[in-house]
């Protein structure tokens, strides 16, 4: 089976956090994990709601451009960085471009190699099919005080390449520190990447020598100079989940191609953009979900650290350094002024530092809230995924071991996706109660009693989340009845007297791997480290996957036969073709969604997850992220103001993408509910206009809520021995019976050795 990088990362997290004893005691009292806030730049906003794109910097001005994306045209303006004007730009040449519709005009900017820029204007017309055809190109080059000097016509055929043959390409070009252009020819059908070479005067040198690297999904290069002058490409290598990006340096008068051994964003489901030649010493900088950062040869060095500076992952588009060593960053409307923080600041500034090896966007905005409101206390996020690398995917890992065993720990850690027992066995986190408890101001009573009550362990609270999104299962009522947590044995039963499939269904490996990361939460008891994999429902359920299709082709043809029911209509709730709908409550409004746009206001029962053992409602409190205080903190108080400022009733109500634990918030969310039109259901936008809330299906859902009796429960090494003998019951190594009695024997051992 293949893994992603992130989960072989927390896999080995999990395998060897367990391996140490008495954390706790290896660490010093008082001392935690420190961290600088060197690459935590103090950001504020520059440029609201700007319609412009940045594309270059002469001095103190910034030249912009605004794209109409009906013709596909720009305009140009300059914005003076130290009056905040905003001044046309109008260039004489720019109408000498002529051209007709349906002709239109593209335009890209470009840096020449004396320090100039320009603009390269070329005259396109449709021919069908996406395609274009170039009838002229121009080069409108400009001075430093951006006054237009002078018009260079380029030749609209390149290379060998007739009009026909460049119609279905992509075709871009960049100049490189002599001169001398770069195109590229990228057919995005066939996933064929030309790279072609021109010298200063337009005369075609050749096709550059080039292997695309090994893929399963492409995308356009990104061709860019380095501080240099040098012309570098990014390529996107690796498969879908495992992807990651090359750096090759081209010389357009060699014609050659050379690997660098960079390696960019290779972290699972990171990108890498805004390219853009270095100062300070780095060939060039680049941004990625997680921060921007700086290379030097093959050293990739973070500059600005995203969350540390206040800015959500992946919201950071490009940026632009500016000569006194300051970044513009910007987004699609938005740029920020970004500037080291100040040493008076640093000074003054008391460090909470918070250990995670994965994270999610509620905890980014929990801790940039927090940030902001100044309070003398500033959250910095050490995130261990960051040492990660092809060669060494487990190195993050690693470094967090090691720091653990040298007790360096954080004031805060972040424990989901690790074994929870393991840690919380070795004295390592304090009880929340006992914050709680001794807080005047704090009054448990406030709060989802039974929120609390599923995360306890030996009468402790050791870790905590403020909000949650409910999983559950949801049936038409005339079908399923109105019992509340069916069990995986009712749902088998009910499917094979309806004749209607349970799910949504798909091959037997990537339904196994679904359905066993969901019953990890109903087969394991992670209070007292027991499960029941090997039940009578769990080996029919084994049994049942085994009737399943091998692969996506032979299941589109078992559907197109009509082997199954799930894959005769576009409608499948409705047509009473699937029986079970998983899709997480993240709002109340949701449940209105459900109703409406999934079962088209059809009745309906919460039955809540597909349980092997009673578990109250079915229902799961899955919490968006869970924090724990290091027993050893010196600054436990600040940690609880910390958690406390997002336990308000205030706070809590305005909570969009999961559900209130503070009980008069979540009164509110339902009043709020009763207003809205439309939901996000299934992390999708509703289409269809859902109406508002009705109060009975408040009630429903209020009543189902104090009811859950389950907190969400998941291990990457549970999930690899369950796969592991499922694979084999799959390839006929053993029977059904068989392979539940392994997945029941080695589960109770791993659980056994984390407890």
């Amino acid at each position: 089976m293949r893994r992603t990088r992130r989960f072989a990362l927390i896999l080995s997290l999990i395998m060897g956090i367990s391996t140490l004893t008495g954390c706790g005691s290896l660490q010093k009292e008082g001392e935690t994990l420190n961290l600088s806030m060197d690459n935590s730049w103090a950001t504020e906003q520059y440029l609201k709601n700007f319609r412009y794109s940045i594309k270059y910097t002469q001095g103190k001005y910034l030249f912009c451009a605004e794209r109409n994306n009906a013709t596909q045209e720009y305009h140009y303006c300059r914005f003076d960085m130290e009056t905040g004007e905003m001044l046309e730009f109008e260039s004489p040449f720019e109408h000498s471009v002529e051209y007709t519709a349906p002709e239109r005009l593209e335009s890209i900017v470009t840096e020449l190699p004396d320090g100039r820029f320009a603009i390269r204007h070329k005259v396109v017309q449709g021919v069908g099919g996406g395609a274009t055809e170039t009838h002229r190109q121009v080069l409108e080059i400009f001075d430093e005080n951006m006054n237009a000097v002078e018009l260079v016509e380029i030749p609209t055929k390149f290379g060998e390449l007739d009009i026909e043959e460049q119609q279905d390409r992509m075709y871009y070009g960049t100049m490189d520190g002599k001169g001398n252009w770069v195109f590229y020819n990228y057919n995005s059908h066939e996933g064929e990447l030309t790279l072609e070479s021109f010298d200063s005067e337009y005369h075609y040198l050749g096709d550059i020598s080039f292997t695309l690297p090994q893929r399963e999904h492409f995308t356009t290069p990104a061709i860019f100079q380095d501080a240099d002058g040098n012309l570098c490409m990014s390529i996107l290598c690796g498969s879908f989940g495992e992807s990651y990006e090359k750096i090759y340096r081209l010389d357009a008068e060699k014609r050659t191609c050379e690997d660098t051994g960079v390696i960019i964003a290779e972290e699972e489901n990171d990108t890498a953009s805004g390219y853009i030649a270095g100062t300070n010493g780095y060939e060039y900088y680049y941004c990625t979900n997680s921060g921007l950062y700086g290379v030097k040869g093959k050293e990739k060095v973070k500059v600005i650290d995203w969350v540390n500076s206040d800015f959500l992952p992946g919201t950071i588009r490009s940026c632009l350094p500016l000569d006194d060593g300051r970044f513009i960053l910007y987004k699609e409307r938005d740029s920020y002024l970004a500037q080291p923080r100040s040493q008076e600041e640093i000074d003054s500034t008391t460090i909470i530092s918070l250990a995670t090896v994965t994270y999610s966007e509620d905890m980014l905005k929990a801790i940039m809230d927090y940030n902001r409101e100044e309070s003398g206390y500033r959250i910095m996020v050490k995130d261990y995924s960051e040492y990660n690398t092809v060669e060494e995917p487990n190195l993050g890992y690693d470094t967090m071991k090691q720091d653990m065993l040298d007790g360096k720990v954080a004031d805060i850690i972040c424990p989901d996706g690790v074994n929870f027992e393991s840690l919380a066995g070795k004295g390592l986190f304090a009880d929340w109660y006992d914050f709680m408890d001794k807080d005047e101001e704090f009054s448990r009573d406030k709060y989802l009693q039974n929120y609390f009550e599923t995360m306890e362990t030996d009468d402790k609270l050791l870790r905590l989340g403020f909000s949650y999104v409910i999983e559950t299962g949801t049936a038409k009522t005339e079908l399923a009845g109105e019992e509340q947590g069916i069990s995986l044995g009712d749902m088998l039963a009910l499917s094979q007297e309806t004749g209607i499939d349970m799910f949504d269904l798909s091959p037997q490996m990537d339904f196994a791997g679904m359905w066993m990361r969901n019953l990890q939460t109903g087969c394991i008891d992670r209070k007292n480290a027991v499960c029941c994999f090997n039940s009578p429902q769990m080996v029919e359920f084994l049994e049942f996957v085994s009737t399943l299709e091998a692969d996506w082709d032979a299941m589109e043809l078992a559907r197109e036969s009509g082997k199954y029911t799930s894959g005769k209509t576009g409608y499948p709730y409705r047509e009473n073709c699937i029986l079970f709908n998983i899709e997480p409550i993240k709002q109340p409004i949701d449940i209105r969604a459900i109703r409406r746009y999934t079962f088209y206001d059809a009745d309906i029962t919460l039955t809540g997850y597909p349980m092997v053992e009673d578990a109250g409602n079915g229902g799961i409190f899955s919490p968006v992220f869970t924090i724990c205080i290091n027993a050893q903190s010196t600054e436990q108080e600040a940690v609880w103001d910390f958690m406390k400022f997002f336990l308000t009733e205030d706070y809590q109500k305005h909570l969009t993408e999961s559900m209130p634990i503070h009980k008069n918030a979540l009164e509110y969310k339902y009043e709020e509910a009763e207003s809205m039109v439309t939901a996000t259901a299934g992390g999708m936008i509703s289409p269809t206009f859902i109406g508002e809330l009705e109060s009975w299906e408040s009630d429903i859902l209020r009543d189902y809520i104090s009811g859950i009796r389950t907190c969400a429960y998941y291990d990457y090494t549970v999930q690899d021995i369950l796969m592991e003998e499922v694979e084999k019951f799959l390839a006929g190594d053993q029977t059904a019976q068989e392979c539940a009695d392994m997945m029941q024997s080695r589960v109770t051992i791993y659980l056994s050795e984390q407890s």
